[in-house]
């Protein structure tokens, strides 16, 4: 497996990871400038609150489509069990 890539971000110059099979990014070393004044730092948080807030609408929406596609196979499951209730269930590690 070759090894990552060391690739600097000519915009915010971060140090990234990259997959080279993939090409994702496995690591990201993103570098801020030290902040020049409280005001500074109270700004930089007032907006990582907003993206913050953007990705964990994101992960329980995601969350709640999950719940839905378990509860989708859950009651195909049960249809089938009572459309034929002395079959044997799958099971997952027999070849049929």
């Amino acid at each position: 497996m070759p090894e990552a890539l060391d690739v600097t971000c000519p915009c915010c110059e971060a140090l990234l990871k990259v997959d080279p099979e993939t090409g994702g990014v496995v690591w990201a070393d993103k570098k801020k400038a030290p902040a020049k004044d409280f005001d500074e730092l109270v700004s930089r948080v007032g907006s990582r609150k907003s993206e913050i807030d953007e990705k964990f609408a994101r992960s329980v929406q995601h969350s709640r489509h999950a719940s839905e596609i378990l509860d989708r196979k859950f009651e195909e499951a049960r249809r089938r069990a009572e459309e034929d209730p002395t079959a044997k269930p799958p099971h997952p590690f027999e070849n049929e």
